[in-house]
């Protein structure tokens, strides 16, 4: 059985087919994932020339929505990083679960191409290949929220209690 690549424990399932991440940091990278990916596809600009002027600069900068997924992931870490570890600092009950969430992050900041990973089957629509970016709807089911297609309405992701951590 292989090793867990973040928390070096055993494997109990293979989640990723390119990466060994047992089923505890796979939960924990799901929320971390699932935060980023809300943050990203909501970035908008306050009015619409600042929206323009935002297109005009992805656009040319960058080449394709694969690689803007990755554009604010360092600012994404530290914001993470700080919130965990002033609750770290109160050493409440939820000590084991906080460290376990920095060891997950710090594996993220030492694999970006993660991101580009996970993220390859969100930057389009599957079926009309309307970009996410600029066309997605969110709404809540219950305990899930759910990613759709602004255009077609299909679900585009699923996260269960997505919450900020």
């Amino acid at each position: 059985m292989e090793t867990c690549v973040i928390c070096h424990q055993l494997q109990d399932t293979k989640h990723f087919p390119n990466y060994n991440i047992c089923t505890t940091c796979h939960d924990l990278l799901e929320d971390l994932m699932s935060e980023y990916f809300l943050r990203t596809i909501q970035k908008k600009g306050k009015d619409v020339y600042k929206g323009y002027q935002k297109y005009l600069e992805n656009s040319s900068q960058y080449i394709s929505d694969y690689k803007k997924i990755q554009r604010n992931s360092g600012q994404q870490f530290k914001q993470i990083d700080d919130r965990l570890r002033s609750e770290l600092q109160s050493g409440g009950p939820k000590q084991r679960y906080i460290e376990l969430m920095l060891d997950t992050l710090e594996w993220l900041k030492s694999t970006p191409e993660f991101y580009n990973y996970y993220f390859k089957e969100y930057y389009v629509c599957p079926t009309c290949g309307a970009s996410i970016f600029d066309h997605f709807h969110k709404h809540d089911v219950g305990d899930w929220l759910i990613i759709s297609c602004e255009k077609c309405d299909t679900v585009i992701k699923k996260f269960y209690s997505p919450k900020l951590v």
